[in-house]
This record gives C-alpha cells, structure tokens and sequence, in this order.
C-alpha cells in the first residue's frame, strides 16, 4: 500500500504512469527483508529493477556528477556518514574516473533522531509528572504530543543555545511549558552521542585505509544537523573536516533516482560503474554424505565485504540426491527475529557416474544486484572426444597423412532440482496484485465520490 502510494503520487507529479523503479533500503537489511520489498513492489504494479544499498545510492549522487576524479591508481576516498531518524551508518568509498567501490560499510540500525527524542520525553514526563501532577506516557494522545513537542525543540536547539517548549492541553486541560539549555540536551544524549565513534571505528578496520587516507568526509541525514552529533562524528576522524555537499534530506533518493536512470532504456546517464559489497557473511551447509564420510558440511561462499553481484560454483561429489542450505553465517548480527535461513537447494537425482565412482556435481550460487543470494543452477560436466578434420593431404608428399587429432569437448548437462526461499510464489502475488488493484479502486472510488460531494466556492452555502 505504502508503495502504491508513492506510484500514484509520482504518477500525479509527472502526468504519466510509472512502472520502473529503484528502491534504496538500508545496508543492513537482510535476504528476507530484501525479497519481501520485492514481493510488495511487484503487488504495487512495479517493476524494481534494483534494490540499492542507501550508503552506496548516496555514493552514486555524490560521484556521477563530478568531472574531476582521479585515476583508479589514485582513487579518491570518501567517508559517508548517515544519521537519520532511527539508523546510523557509515560508509567509506573509493572514487576513481567512472567508478566507484565501496571500501567498508558498518551500521547501528539504532542509533539515530529518534533516540534523543526518546531522551528529550522521557525528560519532560519526569518534569511534568512533578509539575502539573500528569503522567503524559500513560495517555497515548498526550505522549505524541510531547513527542512532537520534543522534535520541534531539538530543531531550535540545533541553532540556538536555549529554547521554550509549550504544548497546550497536553491532557486534563493542562498548558504545559518549561525550556532547556542545549548543555542541558547534550547532558541527557550523552549516552546516544558515545555510540557513534564504534561504528566509525568499524567501518575504518574493515576498509584496511588509515585515517591519513580519508580525503573527505560528507554528512547526510537530518540528525547530523545537531552541533552534538557532529562533535562526536568529529571526534571519529579527528583533523578532517565535515563536509555537507550533498542535500541531507534527499541525498538516497536522488542517487536511487541515478541508478535507474542508468537501468532504464528511457534516459541516457553518462557511463558510472558500482561496485558494492555484501554486509552479512554467507555460507552453506549438508548433510555429511553416507558414501564419503571425510566429506566436510558447511563452506563460507559469500564473505562479508564480497562485491555485488557474484556467482560462485561449488563442487559436490555424490551419488544420490541430497540437499543444500544458504544462511547467515553469523546469526548473532543479524536484525533481531530474524532467521538466519536464506534458500535452499534439493537436487532430485544424480546421474550415475559411467566407472561407479561418485558424480561430481555443480551448483551455481549467485549473489544478484539486490544483494539476495539463489540457487541458479546445477549441472554435470561431460566430456567427449571428437576428430578433428584431417589437414588436406599434399599430392606431391610421398609421407602419409598424420593421423586427425582428438579434441576434448566439455559438455554441461544439467540435472533437475528445486530451490525454496522466503519469496513468494508468482501464483500468490498474483492473487495479492488482485486484491490491492481492488482496494485501490475501492479507495479511488470514495475521494472521487468525496471530492465530487464538495461545495464549489461560487456556491451559497
């Protein structure tokens, strides 16, 4: 529904339907979250051509436009730092002429804007609680009250060093008023501003630069407007200057907005290659085969920081048909609830090897542009020998002709399997599409119906 909503709303803007998009999610969004985005996106009626890591969309608005980047010998090492509403991130990426890699990325899916508001309420409860006799968290109304109350002054506290905080009728008839000094506000944050040098730090060791090859460090994100937050990103790369080249609101979108320009066959985008990286480290796992004991039972195929997309064929020796597993390899990382489960491979039968031994089979795992991990394949190799044409024989030789060549010829075979994810089946979005076309149209219907219902102004009323 969300995202229908933005289609009919850029359908509006632009006088013509929309179909094609690109979707920025968070780095840290896992194959489960990936495939439901795409899930939902097909039930809208769009075509995603591609789900794009926020640090990396933010990289490609940053780096398309300019003209002056180095070679690749030299590239240019850029820090993105993102303080949003719930989420932190940092990534550090290399610029060359056409190019960009992403170095590191490193996240804390809780640490943003809405932490210190939590600060700022809790605060204020207290206050009021003493004040005016109210207990503003036990009446739903009255905490979004004070929420609002709080996001509006952490906003004048950003340029100003002291400011009024009024809410009328709060609850029970009560005018609430009080101020806060922003010593005062970074005193109640202070235990939000000390997480944020450890995911600086991270991104810094798994990058392998040093501080001295950092050239810039650029900050998006409406929370890095807070003189307190930008002290403690500061403290992370102490002697380099913050920079704020890009629009902080609208940083992901417009480089979101590059990438499927660049898919889409409609515009045409000066040539900008991404190389991103995978955040979570993936392996997959069997059962020990009965007919080769010493075999082992789990192999690390996408480690973290592996470049998207990629395509890793695993080797299997077997003689009946057996499965295989992708998940996480460390689940302990992973978003809370989640299931560290990514898909899984069943090969249905194996063809018999001609001498008895056990068949070597190949299965072809790939990690796609949307950072989501599959079975692709599965295959045995046979090969045949086949004569070359014999050379054409000299009239004048009295030597006979040497005998034609063999020459080996490597053949895939493939073998059938099954592989099951977390998506849903094409029969089912179908069946969703249906119904969202529906409450669409429903929806349609009554503002048409509401609209329609309205008194025009020249009317006597």
């Amino acid at each position: 529904m969300y995202l229908a909503k933005l289609r009919d709303i850029t359908a509006n803007e632009l006088k013509t339907g929309v179909q094609d998009v690109v979707i920025a999610v968070p780095g840290w969004y896992t194959d489960i979250q990936r495939r439901a985005l795409l899930d939902a996106a097909s039930i809208a009626g769009l075509n995603p051509l591609r789900l794009i890591n926020d640090t990396t969309a933010t990289a490609l608005g940053y780096g398309i436009t300019k003209s002056d980047l180095p070679e690749a010998e030299t590239p240019r090492h850029v820090v993105f730092v993102d303080m949003g509403h719930s989420t932190f991130s940092v990534a550090i990426v290399a610029f060359s002429k056409g190019q960009l890699t992403v170095k590191s990325t490193a996240y804390n899916p809780h640490l943003g804007g809405r932490d210190i508001d939590l600060a700022l309420v809790r605060y204020f409860a207290e206050e009021f609680k003493g004040k005016y006799k109210i207990d503003v968290l036990s009446n739903p109304k009255a905490t979004f009250r004070l929420i609002a109350g709080c996001e509006k002054l952490k906003k004048v506290l950003s340029a100003n060093t002291e400011a009024p905080m009024n809410i009328e009728n709060i609850m029970v008839d009560v005018d609430a008023s009080s101020h806060l000094s922003r010593d005062k506000l970074e005193e109640l944050i202070a235990g939000v501003l000390d997480r944020i040098p450890a995911v600086i730090h991270q991104a810094l060791a798994d990058s392998g630069l040093t501080l001295e090859q950092i050239d810039a460090v650029e900050l998006v994100g409406g929370s890095t407007r807070i003189p307190a937050v930008r002290s403690g990103i500061s403290q992370g790369f102490p002697g380099k200057v913050l920079f704020t080249t890009l629009n902080q609101d609208e940083a992901v979108a417009r480089g979101a907005t590059f990438a499927c320009a660049q898919l889409s066959p409609v515009f045409r985008v000066r040539d900008f290659a991404i190389h991103d990286v995978q955040y979570y480290p993936i392996k997959v796992q069997w059962e020990r085969s009965a007919s080769d004991p010493d075999d082992d039972v789990e192999l690390l195929v996408f480690p973290r920081g592996n470049g998207i997309p990629s395509t890793k064929v695993l080797s299997f020796y077997r003689k009946d048909p057996f499965e295989v597993e992708a998940v996480y390899a460390e689940p302990s990382v992973l978003p809370t609830g989640i299931s560290p489960f990514i898909s899984k491979f069943s090969a249905k039968e194996v063809p018999a090897d001609p001498k008895g031994d056990l068949t070597l089979v190949k299965v072809k795992a790939r990690l796609n542009l949307h950072g989501i991990t599959s079975f692709e394949s599965a295959y045995v190799e046979e090969i045949e020998e086949k004569e070359e044409m014999p050379a054409p024989m000299d009239v004048e030789s009295a030597e006979p002709p040497p005998p034609p060549k063999k020459k080996r010829v490597v053949k895939k075979k493939e073998i059938p399997f099954v592989a099951t994810s977390s998506s849903l089946d094409k029969k089912t979005i179908e069946a969703l599409r249906e119904q969202e076309n529906q409450m669409h149209a429903a929806d349609k219907l009554v503002m048409d119906t509401e609209v329609g219902s309205r008194p025009s102004s020249t009317q006597n009323v």
